[in-house]
């Protein structure tokens, strides 16, 4: 599966909005429910994780001046820490 940046700028808006920085990402907001049923309750801002999800579209758009959107709805989701990192037993006793 390809991993492509989201990563878009204010700038680049037909109308700049004023922010902290230039750039932006489009968000995903999870109820309590949800973040139980993906355990992701434990995690703290900052903290990178990779989503496996599947998608339905639920929209799309085009209008006159050829701009385009599309719209999804995650039916189904799960996360995993970005980077598997060994933990201090596996490093300390690593034959154990």
């Amino acid at each position: 599966m390809k991993l492509t940046s989201l990563k878009r700028k204010y700038s680049e808006l037909s109308k700049p909005v004023g922010a902290e920085t230039d750039e932006y990402y489009p968000s995903l907001y999870l109820d309590e429910k949800q973040m139980d049923g993906l355990e992701v309750d434990n995690a703290r801002v900052g903290t990178e994780m990779q989503m496996t999800a599947t998608v339905r579209v639920s929209s799309l758009s085009e209008s006159k001046n050829g701009s385009r959107s599309m719209s999804f709805e995650i039916t189904e989701a799960g996360f995993e820490p970005k980077e598997k990192k060994p933990d201090a037993a596996s490093v300390l006793f690593p034959n154990g």
